[in-house]
């Protein structure tokens, strides 16, 4: 009979680990630039990127978020105030920041800012996510996100063999060329449950929004900062990029039967916008509106802006800066000529050339410039080194379905991390961790149910075996998850194992 309880406790534990996953994240990089993997949507996974990302998040909330972007303390304390009383967030992403916070504190990395003389909160990370919000306040020492965006598709693309009238989208991100952004680029690959796959986003490290970013459904979406600013006037306004994240995301956002670009359009327009925006999101070429610019305004309104309303020589091509050009009569933008004075050249693309015409929109604060291909998923991106914006850097290119290695495939998971003993046990048992020196150690021991009931943290003192005993006295026979990360403070990778315990009284 007691055999019987055991195998029935295994089983239910394996029932249990699948419906109530433990958050699981990874980070590598490629060709210098820092990827993330987040391989859960349970917001806990915010412990883990505030334990791995936890330094770097710090400087750029201290010495950017605050110093920089607000220009100090009395500035950011009033942008916190006006956000904590305009703004809204959703549950998931103020749980996510919460565990950031968390993970931060857990892993000894300074929450403390000496600029604003306290602990850095869940609402900091939530108000770094909502700079282009703000600079319609008028408290940013930035204007936000410039950018410039060319799209083309269907009779543009049909004489290129590799993408057969398929669409192709290149986007120049030009914001502050400030140091601390262009050490701190982050492409982050988020796994939903809801959308059941995966989308890409591109920034920096501690946004969690899709200013850039895309899905498996090959849909993708840009943000611009838009014109003709006016002070935003109430309240219950939400940040343009998590709204875009929300419309790749979540499944036919809009309800309406198809996954296409007017999902995140829709998703942006459900909210009130503070600010001022112009939104890129396209999709595959075969959908009725592949491409659609949305233009909206915190005090007159939105509108759609597609290639019905190209002057006609601009074929099956879409373009965008920073300016309106349906909302509000089109001013004189240099960048947009000149894409506009290559349209008019040729209405051919091929993936190179929608490379290197949205090369001639450069600027010297170019951040990231991103090419997106959604037939093949085919990424092409370049990150800004210092002295050299990103649009005359040799692009990297890789598939999504590549970004990254998935975490089951880590060497590192060839062996086991630690080991358990006694096990089974009565009243105690002891957990045996390989670490080295200075290595950060996280231990979350979790029931049957997926709920945490034992957390450790510490840093190793030296080299070999770390050993933690856990008291089971208080606890019923079954079956528990004890997971155990060791990250590397230098090289700023990490290990992680999951094993079973069994508790038998």
């Amino acid at each position: 009979m007691k055999k019987f309880i055991i195998l029935a406790l295994f089983s239910c534990m394996t029932l249990a680990t699948r419906s109530n996953p433990l958050p699981v994240v990874d980070l590598s990089s490629i060709n210098g630039t820092l990827v993330l993997c987040v391989l859960t949507s349970d917001p806990w996974a915010g412990v883990e990127y505030g334990s791995l990302l936890g330094d770097r998040l710090y400087d750029v909330l201290e010495n950017y978020v605050v110093n920089t972007a607000f220009g100090g303390a009395a500035s950011y304390n009033y942008a916190r105030q006006i956000f904590d009383e305009r703004f809204v967030v959703s549950e998931y992403y103020t749980e996510f920041a919460m565990h950031i916070i968390e993970g931060m504190g857990y892993s000894g990395f300074p929450v403390y800012s000496p600029t604003l003389g306290r602990d850095f909160t869940y609402q900091d990370i939530l108000l770094a996510n909502a700079i282009p919000d703000m600079t319609a306040f008028g408290l940013t020492q930035t204007t936000g996100p410039g950018c410039s965006d060319l799209m083309s598709w269907g009779e543009a693309t049909a004489n290129d063999p590799q993408l057969n009238g398929g669409m192709v989208i290149c986007r120049n991100l030009d914001w502050d060329d400030d140091p601390l952004l262009i050490e701190n680029a982050l492409i982050t690959v988020w796994f939903s449950d809801d959308f059941n796959g995966r989308i890409v986003t591109f920034g920096f490290v501690g946004m969690i929004g899709a200013l850039s970013g895309m899905n498996d459904d090959g849909i993708a979406t840009f943000q611009n900062m838009g014109n003709y600013n006016s002070t935003p006037v109430g309240t219950g306004f939400y940040p343009v990029n998590l709204a875009q994240r929300d419309g790749l995301e979540h499944a036919d956002y809009n309800g309406d039967g198809i996954r296409s670009p007017r999902d995140v359009t829709d998703a942006v327009r459900s909210h009130p916008m503070a600010a001022t925006f112009i939104i890129n999101t396209i999709g595959p070429a075969n959908l009725e509106f592949p491409a659609e610019i949305l233009e909206i305004h915190n005090s007159f309104g939105d509108t759609l802006r597609t290639d019905v309303h190209n002057p006609e020589f601009f074929g099956d091509n879409l373009a965008s800066t920073n300016h309106f050009r349906l909302l509000k009569n089109p001013s004189y933008c240099a960048r947009y000529n000149r894409i506009s004075d290559s349209i008019q050249t040729s209405t051919d693309f091929t993936i190179a050339r929608n490379w290197r015409v949205s090369q001639t929109a450069g600027v010297s604060s170019n951040l990231q410039t991103i090419q997106f291909i959604p037939a093949t998923k085919l990424l092409r991106f370049s990150m800004a080194r210092p002295g050299t914006p990103a649009y005359q850097i040799e692009p990297t290119e890789v598939f999504m379905d590549g970004l990254p290695v998935s975490i089951l495939e880590h060497p590192a998971k060839q062996q086991a991390l630690f080991t358990v003993a006694p096990n089974p046990c009565r009243s105690h048992t002891k957990l045996t961790i390989a670490a080295a020196t200075g290595d950060r150690i996280t231990i979350e021991i979790s029931d049957a149910n997926g709920n945490s009931i034992y957390s450790h943290h510490d840093v190793a003192k030296a080299d070999g075996d770390y050993n933690v005993s856990w008291k089971t006295d208080d606890h019923p026979t079954g079956v528990y998850l004890s997971k155990v990360v060791v990250a590397n403070n230098k090289t700023r990778k990490y290990v992680t194992d999951v094993q079973k315990i069994l508790v038998l009284k």
